[in-house]
């Protein structure tokens, strides 16, 4: 798999794009379904497995509470989750077809999922999931955009400043081709080289992937999970998730 380049040469940028604290609320709503569905055995710690997990910001909340494993395709990304995060456990792997010989009480995929395109990609990273839980074990995917509340041509934008630079970027994402199962992001950085006071203009392109509600339960029932399509709620706005307990 060809890496965006934000998970490859501008993977530094990652903390200061979406910085740790923009996952609290995140982290709570994942915290309290974990505390509803999971149970730890006798003084052992709840095991939490997050496959896709980026430089850990999500993480970062959770070792809190629990013994956290963190598996990444990127190897800086890994090493920036590292660097947050050394408490947990960080593997390289691709949440695909990774297996690491270990059982978990949770398993979380965030909006790393969104790099899987095809059913066959999705199928392959369920397997993985059920694979790493124990019998009632507890699924969580959370999609940034299903087919349901997909919005095209969306906009974000925002910005950050550092001793050395100013960071300001731009989020724009569409849909080319709608009888396929894609869609496109695009990030546009502006670096700004605070003591030189040049501008580097960057453009990275991320095909990502778009399903329907129907179609991750269906997916995720055939992997081996009772599941459910639900939402949670961060910082008053509703957050799409889909739950699943292993049979």
């Amino acid at each position: 798999m060809t890496l965006p380049r934000l998970y490859d040469d501008l993977a530094y940028l990652w903390p200061l794009l979406s910085p740790p604290e923009h996952y609290e609320a995140e982290a709570a709503a994942l915290t309290e379904l974990i505390d509803q569905h999971c149970q730890a055995e006798s003084d052992e710690p709840i095991r939490v497995l997050e496959l896709g997990a980026g430089g850990g910001h999500t993480l970062v909340h959770l070792v809190e509470r629990f013994e956290c494993t963190a598996v990444d395709l990127s190897v800086p990304m890994i090493g920036n989750c590292k660097r947050l995060v050394p408490e947990a456990t960080a593997v390289i792997g691709d949440m695909r077809s990774v297996r690491l010989d270990k059982t978990f009480d949770a398993v979380f995929i965030h909006d790393a999922v969104d790099y899987m395109l095809s059913e066959q990609d999705v199928r392959a990273t369920l397997a993985t999931a059920a694979a790493h839980l124990k019998p009632g074990g507890l699924c969580v995917i959370a999609p940034t955009y299903t087919r349901e509340n997909f919005v095209d041509g969306d906009v974000a934008d925002d910005g950050t400043t550092t001793d050395s630079e100013e960071l300001t970027y731009f989020t724009y994402v569409h849909d080319p081709d709608p009888a396929d199962d894609t869609f496109e992001m695009i990030l546009l950085y502006l670096i700004r080289d605070v003591q030189s006071r040049k501008v580097e203009l960057i453009e990275d392109r991320h095909t990502c992937g778009l399903f329907s509600n129907e179609q991750w339960l269906s997916w995720m029932d055939d992997a081996g999970f009772e599941s459910q399509h639900g939402e949670a709620h961060v910082d008053a706005m509703p957050w799409s998730l889909f739950v699943g307990i292993k049979k």
